[in-house]
This record gives C-alpha cells, sequence and structure tokens, in this order.
C-alpha cells in the first residue's frame, strides 16, 4: 500500500510537471506579462520604435530571450500589446475622471487641464504613447497602425459621451456633433504633443487649451 502510495504521488508531481510552461520560468522565477508590457510601455514611449531593439527590452525588463517569444511573436508583436494594453488602461483612467462631480464641461476642461500638468511634470519628454508611436510607425506597420487607432478610438468614445451631455446641458456649442468636437481636442492636444517636446515647454499647450475651450463653449 506505501509504494503504491508513493507510486501516486510520483505520478502527480510528473504530471504537473509536464503540464507547466516552463518557458516563462527564469532562476525560479515567473515571468509576468503584464509586467514585462509596463516596462514595454516606458521603453517605447521614451524611446520609440526604432531606436529600441529587443535586446534592451529583455535587460529593461530581466528576462531571457525564450520567454519573450514565448508571450511575443516579435517586436512588432511585442509593441502592438504594448499599445493595446496602454489604450485599454488609459481609457479606464479616463473613464473613472469623468465620474467626478462636476458639469461636463467644465470636467472636459479639468481633463485636458490634468493631461498638461502631467506632461509638466514629465519634463515635456514623451507625451501619449499611442501619440509616439503612431507619428513613428502609422504608415509603416499596419499593424501598429490598427491598434493606435482602436486605442485612440476608444477614448474618444468616452469624451464624445461627455460633450453629448454638454451639449444637452446647454454648456457646449452644437454646432458640430459631439463626436467631431471629441476629435477636435483630443487630435488638438496631441498636436500639442511634438511642439512642447521642441520647445520643452507649456506654452503651446496653454495656448491650445484657451482657444479650443473657448470654441467648444455654447
Amino acid at each position: 500500500m506505501m509504494v503504491s502510495f508513493y507510486l501516486l504521488v510520483l505520478k502527480e508531481v510528473f504530471s504537473l510537471y509536464i503540464c507547466t510552461d516552463w518557458s516563462n520560468y527564469s532562476m525560479g522565477y515567473k515571468h509576468n506579462k503584464e509586467n514585462i508590457l509596463e516596462v514595454g510601455y516606458h521603453v517605447l514611449r521614451k524611446n520609440g520604435y526604432h531606436k529600441v531593439g529587443v535586446n534592451e527590452i529583455l535587460k529593461e525588463a530581466g528576462i531571457p530571450k525564450g520567454s519573450f517569444y514565448n508571450f511575443f511573436e516579435s517586436k512588432e508583436d511585442f509593441a502592438a500589446q504594448v499599445i493595446s494594453h496602454y489604450g485599454m488602461t488609459n481609457r479606464q483612467w479616463i473613464e473613472e475622471f469623468f465620474k467626478q462631480k462636476g458639469s461636463p464641461f467644465s470636467l472636459i476642461k479639468a481633463f485636458y487641464k490634468e493631461l498638461i500638468d502631467i506632461n509638466e511634470q514629465d519634463n515635456y519628454s514623451s507625451g501619449c504613447l499611442v501619440n509616439v508611436m503612431a507619428n513613428e510607425t502609422g504608415r509603416i506597420y499596419d499593424k501598429l497602425a490598427k491598434v493606435s487607432d482602436e486605442s485612440f478610438e476608444s477614448w474618444l468614445e468616452i469624451l464624445t459621451k461627455v460633450i453629448s451631455e454638454g451639449q444637452a446641458s446647454g454648456e457646449i456649442t452644437k454646432k458640430y456633433p459631439a463626436k467631431q468636437l471629441a476629435e477636435f481636442l483630443h487630435t488638438g492636444m496631441y498636436g500639442t504633443f511634438s511642439r512642447m517636446k521642441v520647445t520643452r515647454s507649456r506654452e503651446g499647450m496653454d495656448e491650445w487649451y484657451s482657444m479650443a475651450m473657448n470654441f467648444i463653449k455654447a
């Protein structure tokens, strides 16, 4: 009976061993895909796509090449998943932001003021990952263009809803559809990100902010 028991235990241990995906482990540490994506966000946002090689990603994430390719088919696939992950988490942040108390117009103003302040605190070094990647790779890699556009559109969906509420309450102009105003605001904001990297100043963002808020006000 004792021998049979040990044989049963060994069978279960062996079964667990062969069913485990050991490619995600190195030196006893299981690599977390979300952590790798977070590293990718910071590396790509600061340096762009073409200046970053797979070896630099491996070094920053502290993972072996085998684990990287177990999660991602290629560097392009890695970048696409980083953008998608960022797009989703940023959408969640935007949703939470607009749950605050306040009128639609006051929240729109606070939202873009917050984006400007964040970029000032970041020393005007990067802007938004989607903006960085779209400018650099949008006309080269279809996969990255598609996921960047999907992320941007998911944010516009929230902004459109808030603007529509502002139009209904009489705070925001009805001269243009809510979706067009959302596109106007967010693409305008992203345009200032490119300028701020050159001037290393918030001046252009503040000027855009003042003009854009006056434009959409009813």
